[in-house]
Formats: C-alpha cells, sequence, structure tokens
C-alpha cells in the first residue's frame, strides 16, 4: 500500500513539472528586452530608481505643511519671518553645506523641508534651531543635528524684526 501511494504521488509531482515546462514566469513590471547587455539592463534599473526616488522626493515636499499652517498650529505668538530673515537664514544655511552634503553621502536621494524657529530679542536673534523638518529618509536627521550645532552661532541684528517669535521654511532637494 506505501508503495502504491509513493508510486502515485511521484507520478503526480512528474505530470505537474511536464505541465509546468519549466517555463521562467517574468515579474510584472519587469522589461522582457533580452538584446540588453546585464550592465544596460543593471543601468536601466539604476535609472527607473532615481526616476521614483525623485518621484517619491517631489511627493514629500509638495506634502509638506506650508510655514504658514506650521506658525498657525503654534498659536498667536508665532509668526512667519519677514522676507529679510528668510534671506538671512539662506545665507547662514549656503555656509554650511556640509549639514546637507553629510546627509546626502548617507542618503543620495535626500529631500525635505526643514522649518527654523527663531526668537528676537531686543538685542536681535538669541535662539535659531530647527523646529521641525521633513525628510524622504532618516539621513536628514543628520543634517538636522548638524544645522542645530551651526545655528548656535547665527545671530540676526536688532531691526530686522520686531521681538517674537518667528518660523521659516527651507527646502533641500
Amino acid at each position: 500500500m506505501k508503495l502504491t501511494r509513493l508510486t502515485t504521488l511521484s507520478l503526480l509531482a512528474a505530470l505537474s513539472l511536464a505541465a509546468c515546462g519549466g517555463e521562467k514566469v517574468q515579474p510584472e513590471g519587469e522589461s522582457t528586452d533580452v538584446s540588453l547587455t546585464p550592465e544596460q539592463r543593471e543601468a536601466k534599473s539604476v535609472e527607473e530608481y532615481q526616476k521614483r526616488q525623485a518621484s517619491f522626493a517631489d511627493s514629500v515636499l509638495g506634502n509638506a505643511r506650508s510655514v504658514t499652517d506650521v506658525a498657525k498650529s503654534y498659536g498667536t505668538g508665532v509668526e512667519v519671518g519677514s522676507v529679510q530673515m528668510r534671506d538671512s537664514l539662506m545665507k547662514y544655511v549656503a555656509a554650511t553645506p556640509q549639514c546637507f552634503k553629510n546627509a546626502r553621502d548617507m542618503d543620495p536621494y535626500l529631500a525635505g523641508t526643514v522649518t527654523f524657529y527663531i526668537h528676537m530679542s531686543v538685542v536681535g536673534s538669541d535662539v535659531v534651531r530647527v523646529q521641525t523638518s521633513e525628510w524622504t529618509s532618516q539621513a536628514g536627521t543628520v543634517a538636522d543635528k548638524c544645522f542645530n550645532d551651526a545655528a548656535t552661532n547665527w545671530k540676526f541684528p536688532m531691526g530686522m524684526a520686531k521681538q517674537g517669535q518667528y518660523v521659516l521654511q527651507v527646502q533641500f532637494k
């Protein structure tokens, strides 16, 4: 009886293998261009990956909350910084390119939006820091830390804005 079951199972296995014919199934979304060399296929897959990452970065940047919404979420005491403050912040950020570069070394497709908080006192700014950020990956935390370290030396002069709390955004792509 055991021999009959074994024979039947072997016969069924052989029939199922014959029915399949050993055909390879192409995964969905894979190109069927067999004329490409392995190097060309790899370059094509890298290009497709880069396009997907760029699309993801665009969606993260596009879905980031506006600086006005961020300011409103903190209540009536926080305002959006002036154009002059924004331009000064951009100069400080541009003077520290290693922050974004170091994060980009970890993730070459890194992109994101950083909201900076600036507190203006009678003598100018006394606090500048990253308030919130939205990045495409965790590598953005490296940039946030670097910006926070560098921001301890960033000073906005008195007269640039009245005393108060301000937020400004910078996008990185």
